[in-house]
């Protein structure tokens, strides 16, 4: 963008020949986000995710506007949380969270939900492999 401000001037990543690329504010610009009457927001996030910190998803939760929204705490069950959310047509009191109470022992393989989930067999080794009945 060639953004000229202290702060990005100082990394220098406007200098380059191009013309810029600078976009008009529009009235989504910098405005909170209304959840609609009819919809709920399950805001998914893991403590372990070291690409995308926590923090910015407990920020994108406050900066919702409506109460019908859920941020479960959650370490290892994420897919069992989006599963119960989807079966229950998003309906928040519905939510199971029952898996929240359980941490699972150490292992890098993969239980056959998550197998049936990812499409993979192991997770891990660097290669993918499609489970078998899968195409």
């Amino acid at each position: 963008s060639k953004e000229k401000s202290k702060t990005c001037s100082k990394y220098k990543f406007g200098n380059y020949d191009a013309p810029g690329i600078i976009y008009k504010h529009d009235k989504y610009w910098n405005a909170r986000i209304a959840i609609p009457d009819q919809a709920s927001v399950l805001l998914v996030s893991s403590k372990m995710d070291t690409q995308t910190p926590h923090k910015y998803a407990e920020s994108f939760l406050k900066s919702l506007k409506g109460d019908n929204k859920n941020f479960p705490e959650i370490e290892t069950c994420g897919v069992k949380l989006l599963a119960s959310y989807v079966s229950s047509g998003g309906d928040l009191d519905s939510l199971d969270k029952s898996c929240l109470d359980e941490m699972p022992e150490f292992n890098l393989t993969l239980n056959d939900f998550h197998k049936i989930m990812l499409g993979g067999v192991d997770a891990y080794d660097g290669t993918f492999e499609l489970s078998p009945g899968r195409y």
